[in-house]
């Protein structure tokens, strides 16, 4: 049987994820995430591996349905995504590759970025009631997710290869309460494969040769 991959292009549709400080020509993360998803698929197909994308277009899928298509048929969640900063003196500087599994935020960066990628619920209809509960609902995952080990052995094999292709480098393997990993049903991992608000990252993220980098690393 051949293994299957579901990869997840994040935000979409009228969550346009970042806006991407420095990405050209109006470029904004929802862009790049696709198009570094397409690339992914089409890699892990040629290694003849069977691999599908939560979206193939620009549409908005809510964030439990994403991990949620990774159940029976698939073996791996990988969720792509851009990273940010805040204003401050740190954000021109903060560059590189970070990889998270789900599991306990330890530092504020951490927290921040879950933070970030939860809000994402905001765009879904009806789904107000359910940002409330969200952290509990994410604690409970945690608790029973029996994929914790592989999904942190996943991150660290991927952190490896994709920082040693990065301009900036990498950030090392991270771990925070992403609500798309809690419904995944098998090891999953998110990248953050860089940040828009890095001059470096983000034109390398915008071009042709850093998407199939980052897709074949």
């Amino acid at each position: 049987l051949r293994h299957a991959i579901v990869i997840d292009p994040g935000h979409g549709g009228v969550d346009p994820g970042n806006p991407g400080l420095y990405f050209p020509g109006g470029l904004v993360e929802k862009d790049i995430t696709l198009s570094i998803g397409k690339l992914l698929r089409a890699e892990l197909m040629r290694r003849g591996l069977s691999a599908r994308l939560t979206r193939t277009t620009d549409t908005l899928i809510d964030l439990a349905d994403r991990g949620a298509s990774c159940s029976s048929e698939c073996d791996l969640f990988v969720s792509i995504h851009v990273n940010a900063m805040p204003p401050g003196r740190r954000r021109a500087q903060t560059g590189g590759v970070e990889t998270y599994f789900l599991s306990d935020a330890k530092t504020e960066d951490q927290a921040r970025v879950a933070k970030m990628e939860n809000a994402a619920i905001r765009f879904e209809t009806g789904a107000s009631g359910a940002a409330t509960g969200d952290v509990g609902f994410i604690l409970r995952d945690l608790q029973s997710n029996e994929y914790l080990r592989e999904s942190a052995r996943l991150a660290e094999l991927v952190q490896d290869d994709v920082s040693g292709a990065h301009p900036s480098g990498g950030r090392g393997v991270q771990q925070a309460g992403f609500m798309v990993l809690t419904t995944a049903r098998r090891p999953a991992i998110l990248v953050e494969a860089g940040f828009a608000t890095n001059r470096d990252d983000a034109a390398f993220l915008a071009s042709a040769l850093g998407a199939h980098k980052i897709a074949s690393a």
